[in-house]
């Protein structure tokens, strides 16, 4: 009897240990490379925010992160594959005001763009640059109305595709100004560019970084900033509102998210990271660089939040200025 029972003392030990040492096995959050899809082509704005991001994010990690380019269909592409992805926190995604509140007010999209995602952390804010071709025979935004409105429908303005803020920010443009203009969507800011300076369209939204290269050097023309303050990047251009365009305040935001239900442990180790990353100095010098501002400004707490309010704001503006997936 008295054996059975030291056996068993033994064999409860035993398991005992087992279950410690299976926990002391398990290997923390991550354990294998991280997926970062980008909604965009390869070359844009966010390509280079996304790199800047992830190339410290994956020292702290500890792990490669692998981009995952995915464009198309205005983000809406990237987006659902990071919505249909394993909630194993092994996915994040770069997302913009394109995918939460600009598209799903426009058409239906296989994701809840308020429900799908969980923050990890504010990228900033992106004031845009309308641009010109030199050809284009305009130099501020009151030449611009003029000739568009002695040439209706004459002028091209490219964007990064329907329903982005590129395109966005151009519709509100023109129902302002009271201009026609015929809007030419592209993938990314890499193609749309390059049209730009070769002259195959005539105008573009753009956000600065891919901008400010061929600004400086006059292969394109700043006309003005879509901000109602003055960018820091490019502090001699004039807003929008400056230009007679009183309010006129458009600057979308990014942020990093993973898909919703990620375990608490991955989830508090990428936050942790991302908001490390973030508040790097050289990572901020970097951004500044490409036209972001306002770098990690927005607490964790309210990105949520203005996810919802920009999806109400803008679900107003398309609707009543009659916006859709073919404009």
């Amino acid at each position: 009897m008295s054996s059975r029972r030291e056996w068993m003392q033994w064999a409860g030990l035993g398991a005992a240990s087992l279950g410690v040492m299976g926990r002391a096995w398990a290997a923390p959050f991550p354990e294998k490379p991280i997926k970062l899809i980008v909604p965009y082509p390869a070359g844009g704005g966010a390509d280079q925010w996304a790199r800047i991001v992830g190339g410290k994010a994956e020292k702290l990690l500890g792990q490669p992160i692998v981009f995952d380019y995915k464009p198309g269909a205005s983000t809406t592409i990237g987006a659902d594959a990071a919505a249909k992805a394993p909630a194993d926190g092994y996915t994040i995604h770069l997302i913009d005001s394109t995918a939460f509140a600009y598209v799903p007010n426009m058409r239906k999209v296989p994701y809840d763009p308020l429900k799908s995602f969980t923050p990890l952390v504010h990228l900033g804010e992106l004031p845009f640059v309308l641009v010109a071709h030199p050809s284009v025979p305009v130099r501020n935004l009151q030449e611009l109305i003029s000739f568009a409105k002695a040439n209706p429908n004459k002028l091209n303005c490219a964007s990064a595709g329907v329903g982005s803020p590129h395109h966005l920010i151009a519709e509100i443009f023109k129902q302002r100004a009271g201009i026609a203009m015929n809007h030419v969507p592209y993938k990314g800011a890499a193609q749309y560019m390059a049209d730009l300076v070769g002259g195959q369209v005539d105008l573009a939204v753009s956000t600065l970084g891919p901008a400010m290269p061929h600004v400086q050097t006059g292969r394109i023309r700043a006309l003005a900033v879509s901000s109602v303050k003055r960018s820091g990047t490019l502090p001699d251009i004039p807003t929008i509102a400056e230009q007679g365009f009183e309010g006129f305040d458009e600057k979308p935001w990014n942020c990093f998210v993973t898909n919703a239900g990620v375990p608490a442990e991955a989830l508090d180790k990428l936050r942790s990271v991302f908001r490390a990353t973030m508040d790097d100095p050289e990572v901020v010098q970097a951004l500044r660089k490409t036209g972001v501002e306002e770098i990690g400004q927005m607490p964790l707490a309210q990105i949520s939040e203005q996810m919802r309010l920009d999806n109400l704001k803008w679900g107003e503006v398309i609707r009543r200025a009659k916006i859709t997936v073919d404009s």
